[in-house]
């Protein structure tokens, strides 16, 4: 995947205006065979994300999937390269043939506090484990 975040193509439904992942039929909502390209940003919220360390064979090991929410509230069942973000990261996404790939966006340093040290959590309750 390439560096940074690049435009991604969705489809536009011109009778309802409906937004969707890009498919070769009519549209999901109405029906409409007027169907165009749509190109959006390749940048969404993670709404979930999931590790499954167990696969069939063939599939590598861990493979982290992430359902994306992209531009105009499409959303699509994302591959995560690195790190599994958590809900509500940003990721950049783009296709790369049929597969959507995403990867985790760091925020500006102003966001991540950097020069600044640690701060420990003090509300809430502390973790106490079962016995």
């Amino acid at each position: 995947m390439t560096e940074g975040p690049v435009a991604i193509e969705l489809s536009r439904c011109e009778a309802c205006l409906a937004r969707f992942v890009p498919t070769d039929g009519p549209c999901p909502r109405c029906g409409s065979t007027r169907v165009g390209p749509l190109s959006v940003p390749g940048v969404g919220k993670v709404l979930a994300a999931t590790e499954l360390l167990v696969t069939p064979p063939g599939v590598r090991s861990p493979n982290r999937l992430a359902l994306v929410e992209v531009a105009d509230a499409v959303r699509l069942l994302a591959v995560v390269e690195g790190p599994l973000p958590g809900r509500g990261a940003l990721v950049s996404v783009a296709r790369v043939g049929e597969v959507y790939r995403a990867r985790a966006e760091l925020p500006p340093p102003a966001e991540r506090g950097e020069g600044e040290s640690p701060r420990a959590r003090t509300s809430g309750p502390s973790f106490e484990p079962p016995r």
